[in-house]
């Protein structure tokens, strides 16, 4: 390891890109399931995935089904798909995602989530619009 002198100290930092390691952000989508327009073959994940990809601009790096409210009787239904990026920007994902999620037929109800200034939001699909930046507060949104 090469040792840290003032003249070391005084050079600019390698960028992320040239040491091969790029700081990344996490961000979250959430696909409303409808009945009889289930994905059961997990296509839009896929397509997700390759858009970002080829955009440079992240991955997928994992999807899973999250339970709604418990009906009488305590069973609970799936109520959504999440898909979990890791990002590299999150402004330009978020514009790819609002593009790709709208071409793929996504769901009134689909949610874009990311931070901004420390504090949760999402971008939520209203066809034909997205609604921006929408607060969230412990997961659920608020508006």
């Amino acid at each position: 390891m090469a040792a840290l002198t003032a003249e070391r100290m005084a050079q600019p930092p390698t960028p992320p890109r040239a040491t091969g390691y790029a700081r990344t952000q996490f961000m979250i989508v959430k696909i409303p399931v409808v009945p009889d327009a289930d994905d059961l073959y997990h296509q839009r994940e896929d397509r997700i995935d390759q858009a970002l990809k080829a955009k440079g601009l992240g991955t997928v790096i994992g999807w899973g089904d999250s339970l709604g409210e418990a009906r009488a009787g305590g069973s609970r239904r799936v109520a959504y798909t999440r898909v979990d990026l890791d990002v590299l920007e999150i402004e330009a994902a978020r514009a790819e995602l609002q593009v790709i999620l709208s071409a793929i037929g996504a769901p009134a109800g689909t949610e874009i989530h990311y931070s901004r200034d420390g504090a949760s939001v999402a971008d939520i699909y209203a066809p034909p619009e997205w609604r921006l930046a929408q607060p969230v507060v412990y997961g659920i949104r608020q508006g």
